[in-house]
């Protein structure tokens, strides 16, 4: 009889599920639909509001970032544009639209220099551990077979295990480097300007530079309104915390 009333439970318990996850799904779908005809309407601050409420909903994907791009350039917010459309390529780095607007925003804004080779490579981050670990059992695979069965002249399992094994020192050597990419919480952007970096957490503290819309700096503590950082070219200050916003949501 408890296991009865234990199954039956359990059948409860997955059919409330469903029925979350599927209320949850249309929930989903309405706004964003309502979303896009506000925004094909001209409504882009009704637009914006739900395009925010899905991601409040944690529904994430490169299209909604692309189009809340598109949504805070016509509300005149360049930065936040910015930010979207670097946030479509993380979960997209083949998506062209997000990727000329992205380049088109950052010229207009004055921030249009050269990526770097780590930050080119940033989007593909999360694949290098992947790869590292299948060549390394490649490697694995080879040298298993070659011990296993020697055939005399043909040696061709050690050139295969010496190219998996150099290509898994490789990528592992670039797993470590380049760490999670921009989707590490550390990196910012800043979304206002003027922001300057200053020598303190204060107005009147001595600035060391300014920073322009766009610009990508990783965070490292923050205290009151202000948060410590370092700049793209290495330089250490503090800027207020509302002139920047972290790339993972």
């Amino acid at each position: 009889m408890g296991g009865k009333y234990v199954r039956r439970f359990l059948s409860l318990v997955v059919i409330l599920w469903c029925l979350t996850q599927a209320g949850w799904a249309l929930s989903i779908s309405e706004t964003w639909n309502s979303a896009n005809q506000a925004y094909q309407s001209g409504k882009y601050e009704q637009a914006k509001v739900d395009y925010i409420q899905l991601l409040e909903n944690q529904y994430y994907c490169p299209e909604l970032f692309y189009n809340l791009g598109n949504t805070w350039f016509k509300l005149g917010e360049t930065g936040r544009a910015i930010l979207n459309y670097q946030r479509a390529l993380i979960l997209k780095p083949g998506l062209e639209e997000a990727r000329f607007n992205l380049r088109t925003l950052l010229q207009i804004a004055g921030s249009d220099e050269t990526p770097s080779f780590r930050e080119r490579l940033s989007p593909y981050a999360d694949g290098f551990a992947l790869v590292a670990s299948v060549t390394f059992w490649l490697a694995v695979f080879f040298v298993c077979f070659g011990v296993v069965r020697r055939t005399g002249k043909r040696n061709w399992w050690r050139v295969g295990a010496l190219i998996s094994a150099l290509c898994a020192i490789t990528f592992l050597a670039l797993t470590f480097w380049m760490g999670q990419g921009l989707r590490d919480p550390e990196w910012a952007l800043v979304v206002e300007s003027p922001a300057d970096l200053k020598y303190g957490p204060a107005n009147t503290a001595r600035t060391i530079g300014s920073l322009h819309l766009g610009e990508l700096i990783r965070t490292v503590s923050i205290k009151g309104d202000w948060t410590f950082c370092r700049d793209e070219s290495g330089a250490l200050g503090w800027l207020l915390t509302r002139k920047m916003e972290r790339l993972v949501p």
